[in-house]
């Protein structure tokens, strides 16, 4: 079986590398390997251009103007002709097994839309974290960001393809996104147990706070899509996902809060609404329960910014 993995690239020349040669190193036999250079203003075609040179048979490079990771993928993804595909962001690596593992897995299968993978998170400072995926629970795994991520994955290529690919629009969410519209279709998953990939968690410390808002915005909205979705499939069989998926808008909606009150009361009564009654965890302090339970929503939120500004230092 063939498998196409597509590998956006941009500004990475100290990375890419590292990812080409973990795709080298597959035991698969067949892979064809597609390099997007998505408009790398750096040595990154440099690099690119090595491995055509040294592989010309295995590489296929693709030059575009800068786009984004989702146009990138989504240009591989048109010139594949694999029956699965690898995604792999170029800071990423996998280990020699992965694809192999994956492919006889969806065999085994009977050739799922979606391989889900287990992986290992390479933190800023070097510490490595293993992350396990929900097992067996597509929708909880979905709400909780417990599906593996891009480059853990192996991708059905004609349901993404039927699907209309990457959604181009999103700056953040874009896997989960893409997750929820084929589970939203029927897609079916199977569940890959080995940590078989490597991804490099970089320093977020240049993310502005209007970019931070922005993701958590996208996460709301996401999830409230979910919601609507679920309920209007089966409320009754989906009950335990849509008042899991109402306690994580909730959190969310309370860092978002913050900064966009106005925002966060107009998506509170579009996606939790009236019953609501927050479980008290690590987020979610008995007091602030007994605040919301009292006060609602943003009258909790002004009490608690209020006394987190008079605290006493």
């Amino acid at each position: 079986m063939k498998v196409s993995v597509v590998i956006p690239c941009h500004n990475v020349e100290g990375l890419v590398e590292h990812a080409l040669d973990s795709v080298l190193a597959q035991d698969h036999p067949d892979l064809e390997v597609i390099l997007v250079d998505d408009g790398s203003t750096d040595g990154t075609k440099d690099v690119i251009g090595r491995y055509v040179h040294r592989y010309p048979d295995r590489h296929q490079v693709i030059v575009q103007a800068n786009q984004g990771a989702a146009a990138a993928r989504n240009v591989g993804l048109r010139s594949s002709t694999g029956t699965y595909v690898q995604f792999l962001d170029a800071d990423d690596v996998i280990f020699p097994e992965k694809i192999s593992g994956q492919v006889r897995l969806a065999e085994l299968e009977g050739l799922p839309d979606l391989v889900v993978g287990d992986y290992e998170q390479v933190m800023p400072n070097g510490l490595l974290l293993t992350v396990r995926a929900l097992h067996d629970k597509p929708w909880a795994a979905l709400i909780r960001t417990r599906k593996g991520t891009t480059s853990s994955a192996l991708w059905k290529r004609d349901t993404l393809v039927q699907l209309g690919g990457w959604n181009e629009a999103l700056a953040s969410s874009q896997d989960y996104e893409l997750m929820f519209r084929l589970l939203k279709h029927g897609g079916r998953v199977a569940w890959d147990r080995r940590v078989a990939t490597q991804v490099l968690k970089r320093p977020s410390g240049s993310i502005s706070q209007t970019g931070i808002l922005d993701n958590w915005r996208r996460y709301i909205a996401l999830r409230c899509d979910m919601k609507e979705h679920l309920e209007i499939t089966d409320a009754a069989g989906f009950s335990s996902e849509i008042e899991l998926l109402r306690q994580y808008i909730f959190m969310a909606l309370r860092i978002v809060a913050v900064d966009d009150p106005v925002w966060a009361r107009t998506m509170f009564d579009r996606c939790i609404g009236k019953g609501f009654k927050p479980q008290v965890s690590k987020a979610i302090t008995e007091r602030y329960a007994v605040l919301y339970n009292l006060l609602g929503f943003t009258g909790a939120e002004r009490v608690t910014h209020w006394l987190k500004r008079h605290r006493t230092p």
